[in-house]
């Protein structure tokens, strides 16, 4: 299931991407050596669990499921964008957070069910952002930092 949800949010992003007529690809996983001369936004797995505040609870049984819980899962992601140029790089940056704004709420249809993929900023404190870079062995640069909470509906 985690493939198909970074496929779908990749997918959300190179559409939104080229409706505000930017043409730049999106690669799931780390950031390799070289990207070459193109624009690339790369999107990566931090951190995974089942959200906390739901489980405690007794889980809710649906019937057509088969009795699978109703739970969330969260998912704390991160998006880079590498660019050539420090300036392209903001706008990307700045036009993946309007997406993510102006639609907050994606549809996951799967072999086992319908999910809702609820995406917000994830906040960050200094110290987090620089232990971020420092155990990538690289300088920091402008990246983004998302919290998924995929619901079964």
């Amino acid at each position: 299931m985690l493939k198909e949800i970074f496929e779908k949010i990749a997918s959300e992003i190179e559409s939104y991407l080229l409706v505000k007529g930017i043409s730049t690809k999106v690669k799931i996983g780390m950031q390799g050596e070289k990207t070459g001369t193109n624009d690339i936004v790369f999107i990566a797995m931090q951190e995974y669990g089942i959200d906390p505040i739901l489980k405690n609870h007794i889980p809710v049984m649906t019937d057509d499921l088969s009795g699978i819980p109703n739970y969330s899962h969260l998912i704390s992601f991160y998006i880079l964008p590498v660019c050539n140029k420090y300036s392209r790089r903001l706008q990307l940056i700045e036009t993946l957070v309007e997406l993510f704004e102006l639609k907050p709420f994606f549809n996951l249809t799967l072999s086992n069910g319908e999910f809702e993929l609820s995406i917000s900023m994830k906040s960050t404190t200094t110290n987090t952002y620089e232990q971020f870079w420092i155990s990538r062995q690289q300088r920091p640069q402008p990246v983004l930092f998302y919290q998924a909470r995929v619901s079964s509906i």
